[in-house]
């Protein structure tokens, strides 16, 4: 009980802080675990160390043994390397034995077995610094080979049994701290099983008393609010017993309940028509008792209005009856005129039809012609392209023939000029002929060279002959074709101007059809204007008529309507008189 009556940030806390604590009791035990399962590792793992330290004595005895016996063997006397080998192998030992004897001192076990160890390893090592080598190095090999064989192999056989017995303790502590290890790995997962499954129930327990303790009032509390949502008022709603918040919440949803029962009552009682109940609201912030409170004397006033209401809409209905009539009348003449205008308007519309299919004709014949006078504008702009570029051509050839004119003339100079050099050549032939005759037989040679030269002077003279009249005939050719040339440009170029005045003809011809054009297509634009608006107007006449004849029945209905509003002024009279104020 005294868990019911504590708060529930209270409960929420005591939970936390009990499973916390557990928590952390199980985190304290894990942490101590870690702890001793850490220390038998450490201690597993220095045994693993001290057999590895005893190994390396063992090796370097038994090396040291084997490189004396090798060097007894050969007959060796220098024996630096092995005196360095063994003043090194020396040294390692004596560190390792100290690092087992550091390490063996809190064992009862391992502390004397080292301690013999140490002293066979002592004589061993003193036999061979004091004793062996020096006769090596004396070149006593036997001596020494008898003292290897006899005190030296049997210290060497102690150290070994000694080693081995010092395995064989170690392996023993291995041993117990691995079951030690195991043992407490078993006792620690028993532990941690019994506190977790232990914490497991006592989070469950908390679970469920706090589920007990506060999510099973609250559905019974979502239970009551679900069913205030949907509009039905619970019975009894008893959380007296609590002292927590979920008590204080069910003692408010117990008042809100009440209260709402209160409001039901009184809606009740306003529904049977008693309007003369008071409605207090529970304080100043009670929104819905002030706002029911103004809705009574809200209805209060609007029924004494209404009753006023309905006693003038009962003197208003007659009225309203009497003019419907006269409404009525007046709304079946102007549909009987409007009926005669809409066949007025219907024959004009046929009218304007008739006229915008004239309209429509003159702009596709205006637009023909515009067409056929654009195709000759531009045949005329044609033309003139055409003789310009005759012109130009005529031009050119004029030209032509005039360089070419000039050119037979040069051409005639040459052949006057070559004309004169083959008369000369002739008279030089013959004067060449005379001098030939007059030296006789000497001149016979030149004179055959005087006739050649003459023959090719008549050839070049008869050459010239020849053409000087071919040009002849190219010259007067020629000048047949500079005068027709001439009278070709005189004849393009009068070509020329009327092409120009042709085309400036079509172009005002063409602006012409443009501007007709134009009016024709203004005129079907108006006309079809015209037939759109008649369009426009016969529709508008259809819609008065139409609105007249609903006007008719509308008047009719409001009359029917006046007739039902003063039978329900009527009724609301008597219903009205139910409300008692």
């Amino acid at each position: 009980m005294l868990l019911v009556n504590l708060r529930t940030g209270t409960k929420l806390l005591l939970a936390f802080a009990v499973v916390t604590g557990s928590f952390v009791g199980l985190l304290y035990l894990a942490q101590d675990s870690i702890r001793q399962s850490h220390e038998q590792g450490q201690a597993i793992a220095q045994l693993d160390r001290d057999i590895a330290d005893v190994k390396d004595l063992r090796i370097n005895v038994n090396t040291m043994r084997a490189e004396t016996m090798e060097a007894l063997i050969r007959g060796d006397r220098e024996l630096g390397g092995l005196e360095r080998d063994f003043r090194s192998r020396t040294e390692e030992d004596r560190a390792t034995l100290a690092r087992l004897q550091l390490r063996a001192a809190a064992s009862p076990d391992l502390a004397p077995l080292i301690a013999e160890i140490h002293q066979q390893w002592l004589t061993y090592v003193g036999s061979f610094d004091q004793q062996l080598m020096p006769r090596m190095k004396d070149g006593r090999l036997e001596e020494a080979r008898r003292l290897v064989v006899g005190a030296q192999n049997e210290r060497v056989d102690t150290f070994r049994q000694l080693a081995r017995r010092l395995d064989m303790v170690i392996a023993r502590e291995q041993q117990r701290l691995t079951d030690r290890s195991r043992a407490l790995v078993v006792r620690q997962q028993q532990l941690f099983l019994s506190v977790g499954g232990g914490l497991l129930l006592l989070t469950a327990l908390l679970a469920w008393l706090l589920t007990r303790s506060i999510a099973r009032p609250l559905r019974q509390l979502t239970r009551y609010a679900e069913q205030i949502s949907v509009g039905e008022l619970p019975g009894q709603i008893d959380f007296t017993a609590r002292h927590d918040e979920v008590g204080q919440l069910g003692q408010s949803f117990a008042r809100m309940a009440g209260y709402l029962q209160q409001l039901a009552n009184q809606a009740e009682r306003l529904a049977a028509g008693e309007l003369g109940g008071e409605v207090r609201p529970c304080s100043e912030h009670d929104l819905l008792g002030q706002s029911f409170a103004r809705m009574v004397a809200n209805l209060r006033t609007l029924v004494q209005e209404m009753h006023e209401g309905i006693a003038v809409l009962a003197a208003a209905s007659e009225d309203i009856l009497s003019v419907a009539s006269q409404v009525a009348v007046g709304a079946q003449e102007t549909a009987t005129a409007v009926t005669e205008i809409a066949t007025t308007v219907e024959e004009v519309k046929q009218t304007a039809v008739m006229a915008n299919s004239r309209a429509r004709q003159v702009t596709e014949a205006a637009a023909h012609t515009r067409e056929v006078a654009q195709q000759g504008s531009e045949a005329v702009q044609e033309s003139l392209d055409s003789m310009a570029q005759i012109r130009r051509q005529v031009s050119a050839v004029a030209e032509s023939i005039m360089r070419l004119g000039e050119q037979s003339q040069t051409i005639g100079e040459i052949v006057a000029t070559v004309n004169d050099l083959a008369e000369q050549s002739n008279l030089l032939g013959v004067n060449a002929s005379i001098e030939a005759v007059k030296a006789g037989d000497v001149g016979k040679g030149f004179s055959v060279v005087a006739q050649e030269v003459k023959a090719l002077a008549e050839q070049s003279k008869q050459a010239t002959a020849q053409v000087r009249a071919i040009l002849g005939d190219v010259q007067r050719a020629m000048t047949k074709a500079v005068l027709a040339a001439e009278q070709s440009g005189k004849a393009v170029e009068a070509g020329f101007a009327r092409s120009q005045f042709s085309g400036e003809a079509i172009h005002i011809l063409t602006d012409s059809i443009d501007t007709s054009n134009d009016v024709a297509l203004q005129i079907s634009a108006t006309s079809q204007q015209q037939l759109i608006g008649m369009d426009q107007v016969a529709s508008a006449i259809g819609n008065i008529r139409q609105a007249s004849q609903d006007n008719v029945a509308g008047t009719r209905q409001v009359d029917q309507a006046a007739r039902n509003l003063h039978q329900l002024g009527l009724r609301l009279q008597q219903q009205a008189s139910l409300f008692k104020l």
